[in-house]
């Protein structure tokens, strides 16, 4: 009896579920065939279409092409299963119209082979599902750890990137505007497109592609080892309402920097100061087997225009005391590379003397921020006991161009300004470099121009001693110079500029 029935049911059954399996490969294959497609595989491709980036960035979109795993793979994962499900209803539809063609439309049709079909088509269906969802399962879970492993790698490749810049002491300053800048934009070395939030993440981990094409570093670190004509430019976002990008030095990002502000009263003699100070790091770094350059274009430009002038007429123009992008003109760069020690990216920062008594305007400098080291300039015929040494015919010659304000008003407003924005000016060194030493040789006979102590000595039998003092109770370190802002005749820095330039960038790490 037991025989009988199981074979009863194998008769039964058997026809169904061999209908059953035909329709399962049938949809199967309809639908892999049709996947297939959906990725670009086969003689029916038909991929998607990549999601064109925006042709310039905004608040919430960036002019570059996405990460695949990030964007594209899934726009993928949904177009080529939605090709597979319209296949296998394409396929189930003509398969059911076939049964009711042949077995129901037809009055000659057997209608109970017809339900035999349909119920093997529904377990066909249900097998399929199976066997998609197994398979589904499948590939869901490798796709979810290869994400994991993804955003494991991205956090991994941003750690590495901020490691190795703290590692090397390498910040970035905006020569324009000043402000320490953390968030860089970068131009496409291409179309020069500015990208926001260049790093690993939605668009690239370790490279970037910009909408034009042209693939270029997401990290700092790779910035290093790209050849230049692959290499974008950095920007500063711009920190005011309204204020466009501002370009970065050169070399920006790859080598630590030294942001040096000079500050002092209106013709205390800070323009001159900086523009001998530059001839001065060139002749000795190219003079000790180094190399010296210019950072960029302008900074080349504006130092060739002030030497030129020197040279001329032994002064340098005055400094402007506003400018669009800001209160000051951007600094001067140069990148410097001693023949033993680490390259340098030196910011020599200038302002007009007449900021120095507005401390609004003073507050605009953010670069007082960055720096570890201040240069503070004296012009000493701006202190009354030596201006008192000139007769009336040195006076009158000299009036035009001294400065007017006494030394002390300068610094305090200054110091005072910076304290109130939160600077801790204990740990920033003060160079102190009193000017025009050539107009008073004869009053300096007994100091020993060499020495910090003689001169700080000397500014005290000067009247100046408060000043000296708050110096030394505010700052670090304060260090004394007397120095000339000349050329000689074959157009190189005088001594005492070489010796102050020399001892200030020692004091940062950049041995000439």
């Amino acid at each position: 009896m037991i025989v009988f029935a199981t074979l009863l049911a194998l008769v039964i059954l058997l026809p169904p579920l061999i209908s059953a399996m035909g329709f399962a490969h049938t949809a199967l294959r309809a639908y892999v065939v049709a996947l297939a497609g959906g990725y670009g595989l086969g003689k029916n491709a038909n991929a998607a279409v990549a999601k064109r980036p925006v042709a310039k960035r905004t608040q919430r979109e960036e002019p570059a092409w996405d990460f695949y795993l990030r964007g594209q793979a899934w726009r993928d994962i949904l177009h080529a299963h939605g090709a597979g499900l319209r296949a296998t209803r394409e396929a189930i539809a003509k398969r059911a119209k076939d049964i009711h063609a042949k077995h129901f439309a037809d009055l000659s049709g057997q209608k109970w082979i017809g339900a035999f079909q349909y119920f093997g088509m529904a377990l066909g269906l249900v097998l399929a599902f199976c066997a998609l969802l197994a398979a589904g399962v499948g590939a869901g879970v490798l796709l979810a750890v290869l994400l994991a492993l993804s955003y494991v790698a991205l956090y991994l490749l941003r750690l590495v990137d901020a490691a190795m810049l703290r590692i090397r002491g390498i910040t970035m300053t905006c020569k324009t505007c000043g402000h320490r800048v953390t968030e860089v934009l970068y131009g496409c070395p291409g179309c020069k497109t500015l990208h926001g939030d260049v790093r690993p993440g939605r668009h690239g981990m370790t490279h970037r592609r910009c909408n034009c094409g042209k693939a270029f570093p997401s990290m700092m670190v790779l910035m290093w080892f790209v050849k230049p004509e692959d290499k974008p430019t950095l920007w500063c976002p711009g920190h005011r309402s309204g204020e466009e990008p501002h370009e970065l030095s050169g070399h920006t990002g790859e080598t630590g920097e030294i942001v040096l502000p000079v500050f002092g009263a209106p013709s205390a003699g800070k323009t001159q100061l900086i523009t001998v100070l530059i001839i001065a790091v060139e002749a000795m770094v190219t003079r000790s087997g180094g190399e010296f350059s210019y950072a960029d274009a302008q900074s080349r430009k504006e130092a060739d225009k002030a030497r030129s002038t020197l040279i001329a007429t032994s002064r340098t123009e005055k400094t402007a005391p506003a400018r669009q992008s800001g209160v000051a003109p951007p600094a001067c760069s140069v990148l410097v590379s001693p023949r033993r020690g680490a390259r340098k990216l030196v910011h020599v920062f200038d302002a007009a003397g007449e900021i120095f008594s507005k401390p609004k305007e003073i507050q605009e400098l953010e670069y007082f921020r960055n720096a570890r080291t201040y240069i503070f300039v004296i012009d000493p015929t701006s202190i009354k006991p030596v201006w008192e040494e000139f007769d009336a015919a040195e006076q009158q010659e000299l009036d035009s161009r001294r400065a007017r304000q006494e030394p002390h008003v300068t610094f305090s407003e200054t110091v005072t300004t910076m304290t109130n924005m939160g600077v801790d000016l204990g740990r920033i060194r003060l160079a102190v470099a009193v000017s025009k030493a050539d107009l008073i040789k004869r009053l300096l006979t007994d100091v020993d121009t060499g020495d910090s102590d003689a001169i700080k000595a000397w500014l005290e039998g000067l009247g100046q001693g408060n000043i000296v003092r708050r110096m030394g109770s505010t700052f670090k370190e304060v260090t004394f110079f007397l120095t000339s802002a000349l050329t000689d005749d074959h157009h190189d820095a005088h001594p005492s500029v070489e010796t102050f330039t020399e001892q200030t960038l020692a004091d940062e790490g950049l041995r000439l």
